[in-house]
């Protein structure tokens, strides 16, 4: 029982090292050559937005980290977060600066300073308001007892 095995041939000739005539006449642009898609085009990596974790998330996996027994345990509860040991020692440090308490001040709250800053502002214009009107009652009597008035007596004062 012999099998017959054919061996085929390619037709493509090799061109030789000196003939860049040949070469250059054998590198035809194919539509097979067209389909394959350019090596430098970069294409567009669409990320994922980041973990945003809230302080009760912080303190339950904190509470189950430091329960695990051993080192695997604790691989596995990191594994199974999907979380670093490195993030874990973050928010060690974040809960030891007493951090982690609840607070619900989110990340980026820079219109707390500029809030104070008008929260100031206003009381003191608020002061100075009243302290305006105290002159203007104390103008009011003085020139009542002068008897000069400088406005009469149905302009100055509004209907209240």
């Amino acid at each position: 029982m012999a099998t017959n095995v054919q061996v085929k041939t390619s037709s493509k000739h090799i061109p030789e090292v000196n003939s860049g005539a040949k070469l250059e006449a054998e590198t035809k642009v194919t539509p097979e050559v067209l389909s394959v898609p350019d090596p430098q085009v970069k294409t567009t990596r669409h990320y994922t937005p980041r973990r945003a974790y809230d302080p009760a998330y912080k303190t339950r996996i904190l509470a189950a980290y430091d329960a695990c027994e051993n080192a695997s345990a604790r691989g596995e509860l990191l594994r199974k977060e999907g979380l670093y040991h490195s993030r874990i020692c973050s928010w060690k440090h974040e809960q030891a600066a007493g951090k982690l308490k609840g607070n619900k001040q989110k990340k980026g709250t820079k219109n707390s300073p500029r809030l104070d800053h008008l929260l100031r502002e206003n009381e003191h214009l608020k002061k100075k308001l009243a302290q305006a009107e105290a002159i203007i009652d104390l103008q009011k009597k003085v020139s009542d007892l002068l008897g000069t008035h400088i406005l009469p007596h149905e302009d100055s004062e509004v209907n209240s």
